[in-house]
């Protein structure tokens, strides 16, 4: 076996992929895809009597916001309008690729539910095969190939670690392995579509922008934008990071010229390049910056918004193994540090990004496992695995016939890829041991609220406000019924003053003067009231003069306001 030079030079020396390895990168995604149903499954077929399972293993709140866009553009709907406040606001063309999501279920008669499953599937699906061949432009050999590719499909960070010291919320933070489905591929493909695809077009991006920086290409750069369009529409604020990335990579290329020909030269011909391609996105752009200055709501939405990232030691532990492995190449391998740069311009743009001044900083290490896992990859087997095959104890160990160097080298890559694969057994194990045994609200919820939420979105008009608990709100809100006046911590406009104005209402020292102010304020046409409603206190509906009961199950009352 060739342990050394397993990078490209340039990306332009790219052995043709043979179809066998692409057959084996085929039934590796359809691997991946049968791991990450098991929960799905077990979800499904366990789910106890008298409760659904919403379809969501993990972040219930936020997957209600994506089930919404599905159910408005089920019902017609192109662009979105934000059910989780009750503001009355023109809808927009943002988080549209759910919306469209739901117009493809009603043209193909599917329900939102198999549409949601099955984007999940095909975003899975997209996203490994696009990993393998972005892996494949970077490595020149199976063995270190499909090391960097189990790493960055499967592999994890050190955040297990934590749980082994009962440091569960170390720094008064959750691990990045176990909160942030960014932070690695798995984690990323076991939750929502729209992150999958977009982890998927930003290495489409970078290495765009990197072949655009070796080989000029007008072509490229317009494909490339409208790569960038797909992203803005999938994930828009990724396009920072890409950005970044292309600016980084812009000032390298100018300062490799400006040294090797001892002169300022100005490289207009990537300049136009990388215009192109973000000029063709940029109406996109102009137009969320003009719906965020125009509308009230969703300006509301953009701010409340906040990603922040965890304390650096965190990202340390999730990448710092990686880190350590890719700059030991580094260092090692000198000859190879000009093809590896654009994977560390990548690493380093997400870092910057990290705890830049921007909302969204946790999300800026999306994808960032892939150009870790190439160069940890590199690492091990180009620089460890070599230098230990030159140690006297394995030259004795593979002198016995029963042991070859081959042998042992797959032996020590399969135990390398476990270890970096523990977090991700946990997480597998953790969904899957949940939806079977601890079954949780509210992933899991009453039937009674399945039905009354039917029941109002084929009822009551959608540009209606219904009051409720925030877990009913988030709900109701989130399966296509009408507008609410608290239902999720980013887009219910002032969440803070709502969601004190709900426990007075529902508080039993509250007057009724005042709640009729409540319903007043926020329009309310009507109140639902359960379980949740009647744990936030002692109010009793029913004895209200200005409500009256129009709906009403087993647990589940729908009360109309009485004008």
């Amino acid at each position: 076996m060739n342990m050394t030079r397993v990078f490209k030079h340039t990306m332009y020396e790219t052995e043709k992929i043979a179809r066998r390895e692409w057959a084996t990168a085929v039934l590796t995604t359809l691997l991946l895809i049968l791991l990450l149903a098991i929960p799905y499954w077990l979800a499904y077929t366990r789910t106890p009597f008298g409760q659904t399972f919403t379809g969501t293993l993990m972040n219930p709140e936020d997957s209600q916001t994506y089930l919404a866009k599905i159910w408005q553009g089920y019902n017609g709907r192109f662009l979105y309008t934000i059910p989780f406040t009750p503001e009355p606001h023109q809808p927009a063309f943002v988080g549209v690729f759910y919306v469209w999501l739901g117009q493809a279920a009603r043209v193909a008669g599917m329900s939102v539910t198999a549409v949601w499953h099955t984007s999940r599937i095909i975003a899975q699906a997209i996203l490994s095969l696009t990993t393998f061949w972005f892996v494949a432009q970077f490595t020149s050999g199976r063995i270190q190939r499909w090391t960097a590719c189990l790493l960055a499909l499967f592999g994890s960070g050190l955040g297990w670690m934590l749980f082994l010291f009962g440091q569960t919320y170390w720094l008064e933070a959750f691990p990045v392995d176990f909160k942030q489905p960014g932070a690695h591929l798995f984690f990323t493909a076991l939750t929502f579509p729209h992150i999958a695809l977009g982890t998927a077009l930003i290495m489409i991006s970078v290495w765009a922008l990197w072949r655009m920086g070796e080989r000029p290409s007008i072509p490229l750069a317009i494909f490339t934008g409208f790569i960038h369009v797909a992203l803005g529409i999938a994930y828009p604020f990724l396009l920072y990071l890409v950005a970044l990335v292309a600016l980084l990579l812009f000032l390298s290329r100018w300062n490799a010229e400006w040294h090797e020909d001892n002169k300022v030269v100005f490289p207009f011909p990537l300049f136009w390049q990388y215009a192109i391609a973000f000029l063709v996105p940029l109406p996109l752009y102009l137009y969320y910056a003009y719906t965020l200055h125009v509308n009230d709501v969703f300006r509301a939405w953009d701010v409340q918004a906040a990603t922040p990232s965890a304390p650096w030691p965190h990202y340390l532990l999730a990448y710092g193994l990686m880190l350590l492995l890719g700059g030991l190449y580094g260092w090692r391998r000198p000859a190879a540090r000009s093809a590896t740069a654009v994977l560390w311009i990548w690493v380093l743009a997400a870092a910057m990004l990290l705890y830049a001044p921007l909302n969204p900083q946790r999300r800026f290490v999306q994808g960032v496992q892939v150009p870790l896992a190439i160069l940890a990859s590199a690492g091990f087997v180009d620089v460890l695995l070599l230098r230990l095959s030159r140690s006297q104890p394995w030259q004795k160990l593979t002198s016995n016939p029963r042991y070859s160097t081959e042998g042992m080298y797959r032996l020590l890559i399969a135990g390398f890829l476990l270890f970096m694969s523990l977090s991700n057994v946990y997480v597998l194990t953790s969904v899957s041991v949940s939806a079977v045994v601890q079954q949780p609200d509210p992933l899991f919820r009453p039937i009674d609220e399945l039905e009354a939420v039917a029941w109002l979105r084929e009822n009551v008009s959608e540009t209606a406000v219904v009051l409720a608990a925030y877990e009913s709100g988030n709900y109701i809100a989130g399966q296509g019924g009408p507008h609410v006046v608290l239902g999720h911590w980013a887009e219910t406009v002032d969440y803070d003053t709502k969601t004190a104005a709900i426990a007075d209402f529902f508080s039993g020292t509250t007057s009724d003067t005042c709640r009729q102010t409540t319903l007043q304020t926020y329009h309310v046409d009507y109140l639902w009231y359960g379980p949740r409603e009647r744990a936030l206190g002692s109010f009793l509906p029913e004895r209200a003069s200005y409500l009256r009961p129009i709906y009403q199950n087993d647990t589940i009352t729908v009360y109309a306001m009485n004008n």
